[in-house]
């Protein structure tokens, strides 16, 4: 299990907090984002090329462009494919918790 006790997390009350985590991802800093209880966060490991974690329903260094325009696609939420290629610029990652609905973006 991975520690991410010292990675900044951002609650996704609105799409304004995605400026914050673009900002962040953009200079290459992890970012946890956390998500309501109403998003979906459901996605194939296979199709987003992550491997597997200890806990089923965790997955690690998952491909971010493709997680995050799957779950903006499933949220109606497009700023997160604006995330999707800042990441994917900055060479990050992405490790998924769908049991605690957050997303960990990472190098």
């Amino acid at each position: 299990m991975r520690d991410y006790s010292n990675i900044p997390m951002l609650q996704l009350d609105d799409t304004n907090n995605l400026k914050k985590a673009e900002a962040q991802v953009h200079h290459a800093e992890p970012i946890i984002i956390q998500f309501p209880e109403n998003f979906n966060i459901s996605i194939d490991p296979a199709i987003c090329k992550c491997k597997k974690a200890d806990n089923p329903a965790h997955y690690l260094n998952c491909d971010i462009s493709i997680v995050l325009n799957v779950l903006a696609l499933e949220n109606n939420i497009n700023e997160l494919k604006t995330l999707a290629t800042i990441a994917h610029e900055a060479g990050q990652v992405v490790d998924i918790e769908t049991d605690n609905r957050r997303i960990i973006i990472h190098d």
